[in-house]
């Protein structure tokens, strides 16, 4: 039986998106990762995780990082993966395209 303090209330739904995401995002298939990372934001708009999976995508797509890309970005609460996405952003590789 599963604990239902275990996951802070988020709907198994939601836990699965975001696994889906992860697991594209793990693959190195970010095209594939983007679309349903921002598909998913069309369900659960309010959830911060997908939005920055979304970005985090984006970016290694080598699309610009715009000014509301940044402060969402400001607004998590994991320093380390607000650092990754902004040093990926500000890459060399990213600037050539």
């Amino acid at each position: 039986m599963r604990n239902p303090r275990q996951r802070e209330a988020m709907a198994d739904e939601l836990v699965i998106a975001i696994g889906l995401v992860w697991g594209h995002l793990s693959a190195g298939q970010f095209e594939q990762a983007l679309r349903l990372a921002r598909g998913c934001q069309r369900v659960w708009p309010e959830e911060k995780r997908l939005e920055v999976m979304a970005i985090y995508a984006a970016v290694e797509l080598y699309q610009p990082l715009d000014a509301q890309s940044r402060a969402s970005l400001a607004s998590v609460d994991c320093k380390e993966w607000t650092d990754l996405v902004l040093r990926r952003a500000d890459s060399p590789a990213a600037r050539r395209t």
